[in-house]
């Protein structure tokens, strides 16, 4: 005998096919190219450190001048320029002075004298003129040009020594001395260097830093006492 199943009326077959899942395309696509759909891990890169040598880190902002500290001059020296550094010499009466010094060679130490006791250093005592100058690292000193003396007589090594303090009131300068010539050779710096930056103290101020323990002001000084045989 044969059986014969009965097939599903078309009210039953419409409910089954509702029930049955659809398959969507575009979800399809997406779970497919999804790797955490997939149980994979998340590449997204993990955050790295700053890179302490980067460039931008460590490069000068524009205002790095008015940062920092601030260098503060506690001595003055009185010298000659030195045969290597470019100087400049600040122009003006107010930034010189025209006294009378004594220059200790065995030391080689310069001292300011009182002018009423140039009397009791009777030759030993010359006039210069003490010019404030600058190089280029910012180092601030007096420098001491010979002028005539009282007979109007100098030399070639004075006179080249003045010219080149006078032309270092405008220009960059280094001198050096012609031993074969017997005066100072004078080299202008061929680059254009930035103007000098000058000390924010007086001139009087100045040549206290320079003197204060080089100042022959009785005549009971150490200097004195030992030019007389009494020390």
């Amino acid at each position: 005998m044969t059986s014969i199943v009965p097939s599903p009326s078309g009210d039953n077959h419409e409910a089954a096919t509702a029930e049955r899942p659809q398959s969507h395309p575009a979800l399809h696509n997406r779970i497919l190219s999804d790797p955490g759909a997939s149980g994979g891990q998340s590449s997204a890169p993990a955050d790295t450190a700053p890179d302490p040598f980067s460039p931008e880190a460590l490069r000068l902002s524009q205002d790095f001048a008015s940062i920092g500290v601030k260098k503060v001059l506690t001595t003055v020296p009185c010298r000659k320029p030195n045969r290597h550094e470019f100087v400049r010499v600040r122009p003006g009466e107010d930034w010189r002075l025209e006294t009378g010094v004594f220059e200790d060679k065995v030391n080689r130490e310069t001292y300011l004298v009182r002018r009423d006791l140039w009397g009791e250093l009777s030759g030993e005592v010359f006039p210069v003129c003490l010019f404030l100058s600058v190089n280029r690292q910012g180092d601030a000193f007096l420098w001491p040009c010979k002028l005539p003396g009282a007979d109007g007589r100098s030399n070639a090594w004075n006179e080249s020594a003045l010219a080149a303090a006078r032309l270092a009131e405008s220009k960059w300068i280094r001198v050096a001395a012609n031993m074969a010539g017997g005066m100072y050779d004078v080299f202008e710096a061929a680059g254009e260097l930035a103007e000098p930056e000058w000390p924010e103290l007086s001139f009087a101020d100045l040549l206290k830093l320079c003197f204060k323990d080089r100042f022959i002001q009785t005549v009971d000084h150490p200097v004195i006492r030992a030019l007389r045989g009494l020390a």
